[in-house]
């Protein structure tokens, strides 16, 4: 393993948490940048965020693998820089969501909330996965690089 990423949110979804990269010899290199792990308000999931082991819900807790996938076309939805993917969810919630059926749950940036009465604002709530400012998630991809690149952990946990 040549990285681990923590990502600590507050148990109200709807408040930042943090998310941290730190190297294989454990020193922090990355972080504490604002980070959400706040799902959406859809049918698939009762129209309730909070439901994580289904689609489009909050950030399941727990362990997963971790690689760098590449950017997206969809700089509005993820930033215009490359991402990274959870997958496999290895334990917790996480391989209890990915079980159920939950996958695709990357970390990446986009656009910011435009509504600054939201609680998550600026960053804006995604379909379940981590989001990060687009210059967080640009200095984010550069330490996995600097640190060695390849897999690596991420551990999401709430407080």
């Amino acid at each position: 393993m040549s990285y681990r990423i923590s990502a600590t949110f507050p148990s109200d979804r709807d408040k930042h948490g943090t998310l941290e990269l730190y190297d294989s010899s454990d020193t922090l290199i990355f972080g504490p940048v604002p980070a959400l792990g706040r799902g959406s308000n859809k049918p698939e999931n009762g129209h309730d965020h909070r439901l994580w082991k289904l689609k489009n819900a909050d950030t399941p807790t727990g362990e997963y693998e971790a690689s760098i996938i590449e950017a997206s076309p969809d700089v509005s939805t993820y930033g215009p820089y490359q991402r990274v993917m959870l997958y496999p969810a290895i334990m917790g919630n996480a391989k209890i969501a990915e079980d159920n059926g939950r996958k695709d749950i990357l970390i990446h940036g986009g656009d910011p909330e435009t509504d600054s009465s939201k609680e998550w604002y600026p960053l804006k709530a995604t379909y379940g996965c981590i989001r990060v400012s687009n210059e967080d998630q640009k200095k984010l991809i550069e330490a996995i690089v600097v640190s060695g690149g390849g897999s690596g952990k991420v551990m999401i946990t709430d407080v």
